[in-house]
């Protein structure tokens, strides 16, 4: 079996034998962040989210592909993503969009990222760190987070004036940014307009209070394409940088690549009469006479077990469906329909194969979950393949 040169987090180079891996298409990465920028225009700059391991796409690798093309600032969730980008040699300004603990403070000041700041306590401690520095290269960047209807974490947007007050009179702290984050873009537009016109109403009291905050974001990869009202001067795609839809009439208003393809090869194949079970608890049962073949890819790498008996791939060109449970480890595949199949065919899980897609879109409807789940579920078991 043919061998997958893989290069670990820690950059050494080494074989992978198993035969599951998928690609990552960073000239889609490229495609699609030009048909964003494109989008909201020149005077909107992109702060694109590059969390949960950019979305199960490789942080490292996407966030250097992003750094060449100019973008202006990454999104991560927690310290640790930000750190390790830093570690890589990432120079981008970096959010952490997430709530850090005291703790975590002055990884981010020597780090130089950028913090979300909704609590006394995390400005305190910014106090506390930076009281003796002289310097005035060594402030705190931070990025207020106002709670217009998420409910979660945030100053609620009625009280938040006297927050953001507070935190500007500090010379410690450069106040770079102040955001908002939208709870149902997808689905309710009346209260998608609340939370917009929320934020408007504060960030109009904060011009009144000669407050000077450069950078104001709300969209997310949703209110980017539908809720032109939130660009501001500076938008937050996610899943639309990495080629998904998650709106079904999004196609319509703007061309997106999938980024992704995840493939494996047949290991095994067997002849199965009538009458016979397939996988555990016994789900399937042939109704005639057909071959059966197994992958090795399972719900341990991320293929839903939602996905039994509903599911289909693509091998030949031709679609075959997913029979019986979905394994830790295995899936099977009714391959009966398609001649001249044998042991090594390549099989498409998500991707193109001749004239067909399977979208992880459409997976992600039959496992009854989102999209954004789907995508980041598959596991650091399944290698990454970079290519242009």
């Amino acid at each position: 079996m043919t061998s997958i040169a893989v290069k670990t987090r820690n950059g050494v180079t080494r074989a992978r034998y198993r035969p599951t891996w998928a690609d990552v298409d960073l000239g889609a990465i490229e495609y699609n962040y030009a048909q964003v920028k494109r989008l909201v225009g020149k005077n909107v700059m992109l702060m694109v989210v590059v969390k949960a391991n950019a979305y199960g796409h490789g942080t490292v690798e996407i966030s250097q592909a992003l750094e060449k093309m100019g973008v202006a600032y990454l999104g991560v969730a927690t310290t640790d993503e930000a750190v390790r980008l830093r570690d890589h040699g990432i120079k981008t300004p970096i959010l952490i969009l997430g709530s850090v603990l005291p703790e975590e403070v002055k990884i981010a000041k020597d780090r130089d990222i950028t913090l979300t700041l909704c609590s006394h306590e995390i400005l305190n401690e910014i106090k506390r760190l930076t009281k003796h520095d002289t310097d005035s290269d060594t402030k705190v960047r931070v990025h207020i987070k106002i709670d217009t209807g998420m409910g979660r974490i945030g100053v609620w947007h009625e009280g938040a004036l006297s927050f953001v007050k507070d935190v500007a009179n500090e010379k410690c702290i450069a106040l770079e940014g102040v955001y908002t984050h939208f709870s149902s873009a997808g689905r309710d537009e009346f209260f998608t307009n609340y939370q917009i016109e929320s934020f408007e109403h504060l960030l109009i009291s904060i011009e009144k209070n000669w407050i000077k905050i450069p950078l104001r974001h709300a969209a997310n990869s949703i209110a980017t394409v539908d809720f032109k009202r939130a660009h501001l001067n500076l938008s937050r795609p996610g899943l639309i940088i990495y080629g998904m839809y998650p709106k079904h009439t999004f196609p319509k208003l703007i061309k997106l690549k999938p980024a992704m393809s995840l493939k494996t090869k047949i290991v095994f194949i067997k002849d199965i009469p009538p009458g016979r079970s397939i996988s555990y608890g016994r789900t399937f049962i042939t109704q005639k006479h057909t071959r059966i073949a197994t992958l090795p890819i399972g719900y341990a790498d991320g293929y839903h077990r939602n996905l039994s008996n509903k599911a289909e791939v693509l091998v030949r060109g031709q679609y075959a469906p997913v029979v019986g449970k979905v394994t830790m480890d295995q899936t099977m595949i009714d391959i009966g329909h398609i001649k001249g199949v044998k042991i090594g065919d390549e099989v498409v899980l998500i991707g193109k194969q001749g004239r067909h897609e399977i979208r992880i879109e459409k997976l992600a409807r039959l496992a009854g979950t989102i999209a954004y789940d789907f995508i980041c579920s598959i596991s650091n078991r399944v290698p990454r393949i970079y290519k242009y």
